[in-house]
């Protein structure tokens, strides 16, 4: 019970020293904090490049004719369709088509790589986009896709539609999706703060240094029995 008590103790102390560090170095933390939170925004607006996302999104049908009811068991077809619509989005005989289009020198891999083609939660929609340092570049690359891809898979399937719900658009309102100034900011502004405190801590736990008395009765666990007072040499030299 006694060795319980004596652990809370000594935790409290601890706690409250660290408190005491951090009130005494509250300027050079902020500083820290400061700088931190400048080199981040000036990283992420100088050196980091802004990236753009192009998308569209088209709705899969499994069947040709319209109807204003849909049965359960049909969306349900539709969604397994768009899983196989999002492989036949990125075949090769659309990559040629693209490339050939765009006039575009690179593989079909890294064309391949640059869409991003996924179904939109639990519906029938797909998305397609394409996020690019060049909004211009994205947003031709989204239309292609959507231009030669709809035959194709109407081709492939012989079956259902392919209708564009939202038409290729930069997104953001042509704003940059990334990198986001206000988020690395405050991260970097956060991390110079963790740093700061992390190294008043360090530095104090590798000081073994007595500064005060309250430091030996601590430390050692004895009482003082006196103090030798600092005396200046040039005190007596004047005299």
């Amino acid at each position: 019970m006694n060795e319980n008590n004596n652990n809370r103790e000594e935790y409290t102390i601890d706690l409250m020293l660290m408190l005491g560090l951090i009130r005494k170095h509250l300027i050079f933390i902020v500083i820290a904090a400061i700088i931190g939170g400048g080199l981040a925004f000036s990283v992420t607006k100088y050196l980091i490049p802004n990236k753009y996302r192009a998308s569209a999104t088209v709705i899969i049908n499994n069947r040709a004719t319209d109807s204003q009811y849909i049965y359960p068991s049909e969306i349900q077809s539709s969604q397994d369709l768009a899983q196989l619509y999002s492989i036949i989005i990125k075949a090769d005989v659309v990559l040629e088509a693209v490339k050939k289009d765009l006039e575009l020198d690179i593989s079909n891999e890294q064309l391949k790589n640059s869409i991003s083609v996924g179904l939109v939660g639990d519906t029938q929609v797909v998305q397609i986009s394409c996020t690019s340092t060049n909004p211009d570049y994205a947003l031709d690359l989204v239309t292609k896709f959507v231009e030669y891809s709809a035959p194709v898979i109407l081709e492939k399937v012989e079956a259902g539609s392919v209708k564009i719900i939202n038409d290729p658009a930069v997104m953001n309102n042509g704003h940059p999706v990334s990198p986001s100034k206000k988020k690395n900011t405050s991260v970097g502004f956060l991390g110079g703060a963790v740093l700061a405190v992390a190294f008043i801590i360090l530095r104090e736990m590798l000081d073994t240094r007595f500064k005060t008395e309250a430091d030996v009765t601590n430390t050692l666990g004895i009482p003082v029995l006196g103090v030798i007072p600092f005396v200046d040499e040039k005190e007596f030299e004047s005299k």
